[in-house]
């Protein structure tokens, strides 16, 4: 740019590079934003108490869409997912992994043959269901349940049985409402 009497005087070019460089700009937060809104934005509503105490009736949700995906889903996440021929999603907390082998007896969990430590998670477990006997899941499979054992449909069940990660869309990772009970689930 070239300077007259105190003055800057600007070219047509130098004004289609500014704007040029703007429009990248414009163009690029955009796409970050909506990225992050699709990995991070997406949400859900807890229907029913099957994951209390963390989770209650009518808790609206953020998903980490990511997991699963792009990131391992870990044990003890909790999995969002939908099942073939059902309406609506699902929330449980994961116990097994891809590949594991899984029993229930007494109440104890046993991830390939080694007791889980007694959490919140595992506590409760009175209906061993399809678990009383040894499970080996697939290399694509997930044994879910839910933290209120009693009132859970989940991994089982033989009308749930081990979820594929395909019918998986992500972990909760956020509670946003009620504002009370504001919190990262991770």
């Amino acid at each position: 740019m070239a300077k007259k009497r105190g003055y800057e005087v600007v070219t047509a070019g130098d004004m289609i590079k500014n704007v040029s460089i703007w429009i990248v700009d414009v163009i690029l937060v955009i796409a970050l934003g909506l990225t992050l809104t699709y990995l991070f934005g997406t949400r859900v509503r807890m229907e029913g108490n099957s994951m209390t105490p963390t989770l209650s009736g009518g808790d609206r949700l953020l998903l980490n869409r990511a997991k699963g995906k792009i990131l391992p889903i870990e044990r003890y996440d909790i999995v969002v997912y939908h099942l073939p021929g059902q309406e609506g999603v699902n929330l449980k907390r994961v116990l097994a992994l891809p590949g594991e082998t899984l029993q229930i007896t007494e109440g104890n969990v046993y991830i390939n043959g080694e007791r889980l430590p007694e959490s919140d998670f595992t506590r409760t477990i009175a209906y061993a269901g399809v678990a009383s006997t040894l499970i080996t899941l697939r290399e694509d499979e997930f044994f879910v349940i839910g933290e209120n054992a009693d009132a859970s449909l989940d991994s089982r069940f033989t009308n749930v049985g081990n979820i594929p990660a395909e019918n998986i869309l992500g972990t909760v990772w956020f509670r946003f409402s009620p504002f009370r009970n504001l919190r990262f689930l991770t």
